[in-house]
């Protein structure tokens, strides 16, 4: 009789045990396996998702993490999100931002080339079918130093001064003749660049050979020539889905090769560069005509998929209406120990070449619906002083691609006890694209502008990838 009662004393306290776990296959929760946190988990947490247009964003002289400065250009057909286009205005100025000499005697033109350098890993979309065309022409208005959104519509001549076909090439070096004055021309490795040729007849009168006091400095002869104006040929791009590029504003140039012929009758081969200056800025449209997004966005209630797209496109609205009420109930005095986001992209949407966002953004409104960052994606709070001593940044808040589980992960467990506490009022909590390689701060107030990839992701209960809130804390001790 004795062991029966050890026996049975050892049942009830193992069923003791066991009933103080929500899930007791998955108490351990952690992005880093070496940082595990054990405790009680708390998964059924209630999200209501929505897809939304995503806010106008000044697109003037954008600049990435990097410190590069960039231009979105872009054509591309998503089967599912439409069709997006980004047109660049840009401004050149004179060789070395000094006057220009013309040149006398007899000059003959024999190419002009505009190059647009890639910005390294500035390519999202095909780079095996699409056959790209790609117009130049002159801007009827000259771009003032002033900030432009992406709604802005630029005025140019409807005259082609430019035109160009080509595959996206954003990995490959390119082989380019080198003028060298009074030596031997020269083959040179020039990084990832488009080169559109341009009209010989034009350069030749509007550039080279027009009135002096229009080429005296760089001001002088943005005023006069305004600038030049990029689309692609929607008609002619074809054979694939197409892309979006973002080009290196600050290594583009028109270059102007030309023969002189002197009053001796030497001949000098020479090239004048006029590189880009000033501003450059990029307007942007989403025609989302016949997709599933105008249903998306009229939807006011929770919805089981959510649609993501950068170049300021579309964002997710994301809500957890029960942790001020029910999950406050649960947890009482209990310590949140860690609270995690999961987001779970839709099988067969991550596809080449809509590969899925490399990464994420997460932030929220203040009382002003202005953006702000999480408290956990900021160094100002105290509970999250961490991120700073940390070599990567972004590896603590979260946001990046796991293609090994298929997820993006984000550690809110500071904002989360907020909005239990009540501490915080939810005035808007947003998923968006974001620039992959920005590992020093996360982005919260650029539109996703710097990110031109997409995702379809799970949303609410009713999807078989819905988005998940894992919640672990230690139960109050009575």
């Amino acid at each position: 009789m004795k062991f029966v009662k050890t026996d049975l004393l050892t049942l009830l306290i193992s069923l003791f045990i066991l009933s103080s776990c929500k899930k007791p296959d998955a108490v351990s929760l952690a992005i880093d396996p070496t940082q595990v946190i054990n405790g009680t988990l708390l998964d059924t947490v209630s999200i209501v998702t929505n897809t939304l247009r995503d806010d106008s964003v000044a697109t003037t002289n954008l600049a990435n993490s990097a410190g590069v400065y960039i231009a979105p250009l872009a054509y591309y057909k998503d089967p599912v999100l439409g069709i997006t286009e980004a047109n660049v205005a840009m401004s050149i100025g004179t060789p070395n931002s000094s006057a220009f000499t013309k040149p006398t005697g007899t000059v003959t033109v024999d190419s002009a080339v505009l190059v647009l350098r890639y910005t390294p890993h500035g390519f999202y979309g095909d780079t095996t079918s699409t056959k790209y065309k790609l117009n130049v022409y002159q801007l009827a208005e000259q771009p003032l130093n002033q900030t432009y959104y992406n709604t802005k519509v630029w005025a140019y001549n409807p005259t082609i001064i430019g035109t160009g076909s080509f595959n996206a090439r954003p990995s490959d070096m390119v082989k380019v003749l080198q003028i060298v004055t009074g030596a031997k021309d020269t083959i040179k490795k020039l990084p990832p660049q488009i080169r559109i040729p341009v009209n010989t007849s034009f350069v030749k009168s509007n550039i080279l050979l027009t009135d002096s006091l229009k080429l005296i400095g760089t001001e002088a002869f943005k005023r006069y020539f305004k600038g030049l104006y990029l689309t692609f040929d929607k008609a002619q791009t074809t054979g694939g889905t197409g892309g979006n590029f973002y080009l290196q504003t600050d290594s583009c140039q028109l270059n102007i090769y030309y023969k002189k012929t002197s009053s001796t009758g030497v001949i000098d081969t020479v090239v004048a560069s006029f590189p880009a200056s000033g501003t450059f800025a990029s307007q942007i449209k989403h025609d989302y005509t016949g997709t599933v997004v105008p249903a998306a966005l009229s939807n006011t209630k929770s919805a089981g998929t959510i649609y993501l797209q950068g170049l300021a496109g579309l964002r997710a609205k994301i809500a957890f209406p029960s942790l001020a009420t029910s999950v406050h109930q649960i947890l009482g005095n209990a310590t949140l120990n860690r609270a995690e986001l999961i987001v779970t992209p839709v099988a067969g949407t991550q596809l080449y070449p809509f590969l899925p966002a490399p990464r994420l953004t997460m932030y929220r409104y203040n009382v002003a619906k202005q953006r702000i960052e999480l408290p956990d994606a900021t160094t100002n709070d105290k509970r999250t002083y961490t991120l700073s001593l940390s070599s990567n940044y972004l590896a603590v808040f979260g946001g990046i691609y796991n293609s090994s589980k298929n997820e993006y992960h984000f550690v809110i467990t500071s904002y989360i006890s907020d909005l239990i506490s009540g501490k915080t009022i939810d005035y808007g909590t947003f998923l968006a694209p974001a620039d992959y390689y920005n590992l020093t701060a996360v982005e919260y107030n650029t539109g996703s502008v710097q990110s031109a990839a997409r995702l379809i992701a799970g949303g609410d209960k009713t999807s078989a990838y819905k988005m998940k809130l894992n919640i672990i804390y230690t139960p109050a001790i009575k």
